[in-house]
């Protein structure tokens, strides 16, 4: 704006100076040749502006050509005026006509060719719209939206290699068969791509003809005759002619510096419409992802937006509790300088701005004081922020940088980038919202569950009663046995006994099948948890050949409790004897299978990567399909003294771990079940100790004491506190000498969360929060403190040991505490 005013004041002191000189030079100056000076200046000008605006035309940047027309009209004008004072018979004026005539008709020639290339880009544009609806082809659309973007950038760049990378996918696309209701939509592509192609370098080589075609060089050969034959009459006046030259000269650098601005103002321009382009896409990749993906797609926003920026480095700090990170560096630069570390101290000034988007620009001195000094201090030279909200809460901040010179334009692009924070912000708040309806759902499922037990109650306290009377029974007769005949007492007091262990085996089912729904973070390996059940079982039967179990799950852990798992598997054995006749055999085997991609199986769907996969045969009865269509329902079942439930508990067990179930069964021939578990990613092999200095914050010695044991023979070394205040004098005297705190939850009183949240003020430590297995606390009160894990009690010494491995291992020790919480939960989904 200031250089716009600068030059302004100085057109007008030329404009000054010159009518000062003509003034001056009227009574010795020829004034037929200043007429025509003027007239060929105009003449001059209409045509420079003409040239304009064609280029203007040919980037679409000029929809109308009307004022190309009006230029032509000035020029027409202008040459008829110099006709009207020169004559008819001068070659000069004849050469000049020539030379406009031809630029007109060349121009002529680009109007009809772009207004053509024009048509065929909206018209390409109407149907590759058309063909990115929903049900079309994903290969299809994704051809297609290439080809749009491909095309839509011929407008800025229309070289060879781009012409024929167009031409290879419009080869390509009319190459393959579509179905006939999208044939003509194709064929119209196709066509109008090819008709833009064959125009595009006609166009295309008119306007780079138009510059060489200009009446410059017939207008200076103008200009010289007359300027020799007004030398020949006005000698006295040089002095004046010269000083007019320089004011000449000096509005001709005049306007070459308004061209200059003219131009950075084009580029600006150009470069608000490409971002335009890029924050819509943007919003439509939030709009196109599931809201499980939105985490993924982040990162790849925010390489989109940095890319249509041209910055540096692009970055989103969470502030919702799950202290998430998110960098999009540029290709050959380097991280932000203390990543993330530095950037996190920004925060609180950040908050503290009164606008939700403001710019810092360090070399200008702009933006916030507290932000200026401690950006110029990293060599930021300019730099951007808008905050992340979702409904009226702050839960992010989204930031771009430049440490290189490159143009400055980001705050041409205030509102696009708003919009982007929106976009966001808006997909914050959609994934926030089905992490509320997915963990309502699962509160309804359990409802349901609830309720399914309550509907069949009656039913199965029949069933309970019934061996409760056959337990009287044989008690009795034992009672009657017992003085005259202590076998057949001893008989009846086994029956009694398994009788119990019926009505212990249908309360443990339901009460099972009612506990469902609380995920732990426990893990199973498969092979050691599969062999022990097949052993139990065998040991259980009269035939322990009939059990065959070939295969490995290859060292594979899971998901989920391993006495859950062991249920599900003795479930499926036990099934299968009693559905086949005795003696005949029953193969159980082991498989580690990778999927490249999704596969559906009759009970669920898998997603791709790594799976374990159990699978139970028997040559029995089988089922028909109305049987085997109700298999997994509750309380369903085809045996009298059966409960419904086994099938069923296993069956939300699977899907809890992300599994399916694939069965397949005919009657006389036999069933097979199979169990597809997917296989939890693990580093190494095994479980070893990591390492470290762990606090306890126990209530009782005797626990905590316990817990020491626990932790030393993992190999770590453990520290216990049963005095709250003492353990944060501890850590407020020694911040690093602890690894990870171990806090005991007791809803009531200074310890549990209450701890752990003073704790987290202290220092930077993951800190896991030690439950009974009748506690529940809900993840986003974990979240905020934040607790990065939960260990069970009564512990397990493999599970503690893989839950401390993830918090305390190699490959985390050097990262933040809170970013290693993140990852792990986004593991973990």
């Amino acid at each position: 704006m200031r250089l716009t005013v600068q030059a302004a004041v100085l057109g007008v002191l030329l404009a000054g100076l010159l009518t000062w000189l003509m003034i001056n030079g009227k009574g010795e100056m020829d004034a037929a040749y200043v007429q025509t000076q003027r007239t060929t200046d105009a003449l001059a000008l209409a045509e420079s502006r003409m040239q304009h605006d064609v280029l203007r035309a040919r980037t679409g940047l000029l929809r109308n050509y009307d004022q190309i027309v009006a230029h032509l009209r000035e020029m027409q004008a202008a040459l008829a005026g110099i006709r009207a004072a020169s004559g008819p018979d001068d070659g000069e004026v004849r050469a000049l006509a020539e030379a406009i005539n031809r630029e007109a008709q060349m121009v002529e020639r680009f109007k009809t060719g772009n207004a053509l290339v024009q048509n065929s880009i909206a018209y390409f544009d109407s149907l590759s719209d058309r063909l990115s609806e929903p049900d079309i082809d994903p290969w299809l659309a994704r051809a297609v939206a290439a080809l749009q973007i491909r095309v839509s950038e011929l407008a800025r760049e229309s070289s060879p290699r781009r012409l024929d990378d167009i031409r290879a996918r419009l080869d390509a696309l009319a190459a393959v068969s579509h179905p006939a209701d999208r044939g003509a939509d194709i064929a119209a592509i196709v066509l109008h791509g090819r008709q833009l192609l064959d125009l595009l370098p006609q166009v295309d080589t008119v306007t780079r003809s138009l510059p060489a075609s200009s009446s410059e060089a017939a207008r200076q050969a103008f200009l010289e005759a007359r300027r020799a034959a007004k030398d020949e009459r006005q000698g006295r006046a040089d002095g004046f002619r010269l000083a007019l030259y320089a004011a000449a000269l000096a509005l001709v650098a005049l306007v070459v510096r308004v061209g200059l601005l003219m131009r950075a103002g084009t580029l600006v321009l150009r470069r608000t419409v490409a971002f335009q382009f890029v924050v819509a896409q943007a919003a439509n990749r939030f709009l196109a992802s599931q809201p499980d993906e939105i985490s993924a797609c982040i990162g790849e926003v925010l390489a989109m937006i940095g890319e249509g920026l041209g910055v540096d480095h692009s970055y989103v700090l969470m502030l919702d509790g799950t202290e998430a990170v998110y960098l999009w560096s540029r290709p050959g630069r380097p991280q932000p300088r203390d990543w993330p570390e530095a950037q996190r101290a920004l925060i609180p000034a950040i908050l503290a701005a009164p606008d939700d988007h403001f710019f810092v620009e360090t070399g200008e001195g702009t933006g916030p004081p507290a932000l200026l000094q401690v950006l110029a201090a990293r060599g930021v030279l300019s730099w951007t922020c808008a905050r992340l909200r979702r409904g009226e809460r702050v839960v992010g901040v989204m930031c771009f940088e430049r440490t290189s010179a490159r143009p400055a334009w980001l705050q041409h692009s205030r509102g696009l980038l708003q919009i982007g924070a929106d976009s966001f912000g808006a997909a914050l708040e959609r994934q926030h919202v089905w992490a509320e309806r997915r963990e309502i759902e699962a509160t309804l499922r359990r409802a349901q569950r609830l309720e399914a037990i309550g509907i069949f109650a009656s039913g199965v306290a029949h069933n309970i009663n019934n061996v409760l009377n056959v337990m009287l029974g044989h008690a009795e007769i034992a009672a009657d046995a017992l003085p005259a005949d202590p076998h057949r007492a001893a008989r009846q007091i086994n029956l009694l006994v398994q009788a119990g262990g019926r009505a212990h085996e249908i309360a443990g089912q339901i009460l099972d099948y009612g506990r469902r729904g609380g995920a732990t973070q426990s893990t199973s390996a498969v092979d050691a948890i599969v062999a022990e059940t097949v052993a139990q079982i065998r040991a259980s039967t009269a035939e322990r050949a009939a059990i065959r179990l070939t295969g490995a799950a290859q060292g594979a852990v899971v998901d989920g409790e391993p006495a859950q798992l062991q249920q599900v598997v003795h479930n499926l054995i036990r099934n299968a004897i009693q559905a086949s006749d005795p003696g005949k055999a029953i193969d159980v085997q082991l498989e580690r299978v990778r999927l490249s991609e999704g596969r559906t199986l009759s009970h669920g769907e898998l997603s791709p990567g790594e799976h374990v996969r159990i699978r139970v045969a028997d040559t029995g009865r089988g089922m028909d399909e109305a049987t085997l269509a109700r298999i997994f329902e509750p309380f369903f079942t085809t045996r009298p003294a059966g409960t419904g439930l086994g099938l069923a508990t296993a069956f939300e067990f699977v899907q809890e771990q992300d599994g399916a179930f694939h069965v397949r069964s005919a009657q006389g021939v036999g069933s097979v079940f199979e169990v597809w578990l997917p296989v939890r990613p693990q580093t190494e092999p095994g479980v070893q100790a990591a390492g470290g200095t762990v606090m306890i914050v126990g209530g009782a010695r005797a626990a905590v004491q316990e817990d020491e044991e626990t932790l030393a023979a993992l190999g770590y070394e453990p520290i216990g506190y049963t005095d709250p205040e003492a353990a944060l004098t501890a850590l407020r005297a020694e911040p690093g000498r602890f690894d990870l705190l171990i806090v005991e939850n007791r809803p009531s009183g200074p310890l549990g969360l209450a701890f752990a949240r003073r704790a987290a003020r202290i220092v930077d430590r993951p800190i896991v929060l030690s439950l009974s297995a009748a506690d529940t606390v809900r993840p986003e009160v974990l979240s905020a403190i934040p607790i990065v894990d939960v260990a069970r009690r009564p512990w397990r010494s493999t599970a503690l040991a893989l839950t401390l491995r993830r918090h305390l291992g190699s490959e985390t020790r050097g990262a933040s505490p809170r970013r290693k919480a993140v990852e792990n939960r986004a593991a973990s989904r």
